[in-house]
């Protein structure tokens, strides 16, 4: 592909409208989606939020960005859910639109809007745009640096060998500059943002082609002040882990756990790629195996770049779960370039039916998960747990309801980060009004860096297990003073109901 044809096309205002009507369209349905509240809370979620409201340049087990956020819209619109979860359809949104922006100046306009459709549709980004965690504001950082990373090698190509459309003659360092500052923006939301630059990396040193046919010489001042913005941008979290023993970096490694001598999961492997399918969708999934199985592409530099940052990312995180776990959003950030790859290569191959069909499945994927969630908003107490798509996070909001009608203005007490979580946000507790039972010792979440419940503290609390206890259980028996105020167990589902025990202790005697 030669320079001249990333030229922006006759029909590029066209396009761009309808991505634009597309995008806006798909953010109000998700906000009008988001106040219905279908679900509660995510205990990651309401940890952020809880971190968001004591702000700090870092957190235990995550960098800022997301509990920043969370803090803006909630100051905004409050202490809902809604005001929670109110950027992150805004950032697929600015994650689509960066896509459009990314594949009219690859390949056209045309190439854009598909992209972007793609990526607004797919499975993955319906459930992430109902949840504000780490990702969506990762994602926005890597889809710039994608753009950004872009813009900055037409220019170094076009300095390199000449442009005749005078189209790319931009100043490359001022695009390596914007590609560091992106990726440390992403950094700052979630450390998978690095890969990023892994990808970055092997594109260079393997794929690098000109458009023309000719590898062209990089200045290599470009990807120094590339480093140097993003180290720049993620300077605040990088302080706040230098005076914390680096933290949250050993909680990523703790994370992984590829240590041990454990047994090969190849079942968690299977799992993790099958679970790819209703993240990217199975057509856009399948297309993106013939893609690689047909060819067609290697000859295009735009190609092998975001493939460069799209599979080395699943690979990876493939191997992560062959070895011991991963979750299946670990590798989400690939399937931005992967949209535009996708797309770009069914339009050149002239395959928009199947384009269509992607887009279609997810759709329907996306239809059928909102109106299931609707179904077990209505009555999940009379369902069966399994098809629930939000069956993790019933359990703890009316257990915290529970508890905090008894709380009054005891500190509450737990063992449980997640319940504890759920609490604070329900009862709009400070970090200073909880604490956590940490009886191993070193810090294993935020929580129990900030508020670990400490030998000899004679305070009151409120005890909130999930489980029965009594008195000579290993908790209560720590205690002076024991008076359990409620044991039982909370309905959740037909077929579930989750334990629990509230207790008025104090008198702590140690672990």
């Amino acid at each position: 592909m030669a320079i001249a044809a990333t030229r922006l096309d006759e029909d590029a205002p066209d396009w761009a409208r309808f991505t634009l009507y597309a995008i806006g369209a798909a953010l109000v349905l998700r906000w009008g989606i988001l106040a219905l509240e279908l679900a509660p809370l995510h205990f990651d979620e309401a940890q952020y939020w809880s971190y968001g409201e004591a702000l700090d340049l870092g957190y235990y087990s995550k960098p800022p960005l997301a509990a920043w956020l969370i803090r803006l819209s909630t100051e905004a619109f409050g202490d809902t859910v809604f005001g929670v979860r109110f950027f992150a359809p805004v950032a697929h949104a600015w994650i689509a639109w960066l896509l459009f922006a990314t594949g009219r100046r690859l390949f056209d306009a045309r190439a854009g809007f598909w992209a972007s459709i793609l990526y607004l549709t797919l499975p993955g980004v319906t459930v992430s745009s109902g949840l504000m965690t780490t990702d969506p504001p990762m994602m926005v950082g890597w889809a710039g640096a994608l753009y950004a990373l872009v813009r900055a090698l037409q220019a170094e190509e076009a300095r390199a060998i000449g442009d005749p459309h005078g189209e790319n003659r931009d100043e490359p360092l001022f695009w390596w500059a914007l590609v560091g500052a992106a990726v440390g923006a992403g950094l700052l939301a979630k450390y998978t943002a690095i890969a990023f630059v892994g990808g970055g990396i092997g594109y260079a040193l393997f794929s690098r082609q000109g458009s023309a046919g000719a590898r062209w010489p990089i200045d290599w001042r470009g990807p120094g002040l590339a480093i140097l913005g993003a180290l720049l941008v993620f300077s605040p979290n990088l302080y706040w882990n230098a005076a914390n023993d680096f933290a949250a970096f050993a909680h990523v490694g703790d994370n992984a756990k590829l240590g041990g001598g454990a047994a090969l999961r190849p079942d968690n492997a299977i799992e993790f790629v099958g679970a790819q399918a209703m993240i990217f969708g199975p057509v856009a999934l399948v297309a993106l195996g013939a893609m690689l199985a047909v060819g067609g592409w290697r000859g295009e530099w735009s190609y092998r770049l975001l493939l460069w940052l799209t599979l080395p990312l699943i690979l990876a995180m493939t191997l992560q779960a062959f070895l011991s776990r991963a979750h299946p959003n670990w590798a989400a950030p690939a399937y931005v370039a992967g949209s535009l790859a996708v797309a770009a290569w069914l339009l050149d191959r002239e395959r928009v039916r199947v384009l269509q069909a992607a887009v279609g499945s997810s759709l329907a994927i996306g239809l059928g998960f909102y109106a299931l969630a609707g179904v077990y908003a209505a009555g999940h107490a009379d369902l069966p747990r399994t098809p629930d798509p939000f069956k993790k996070m019933r359990p703890n909001p009316p257990i915290c309801a529970e508890a905090l009608s008894l709380r009054g203005d005891l500190k509450l007490l737990s063992n449980d980060r997640r319940l504890l979580a759920d609490c604070m946000f329900a009862g709009g507790l400070p970090l200073e009004r909880i604490a956590i039972w940490n009886s191993d010792g070193p810090a294993g979440n935020h929580y129990e860096l900030t508020s670990s419940l400490e030998d000899g503290d004679a305070g009151a609390y409120l005890l909130l297990v999930l489980r029965p206890v009594d008195r000579a259980d290993g908790y209560l028996r720590r205690f002076a003073e024991v008076e359990v105020l409620k044991t039982g167990a909370m309905r959740t589902h037909a077929d579930r109901s989750t334990p629990y025990t509230i207790a008025r202790v104090s008198g702590f005697q140690g672990y």
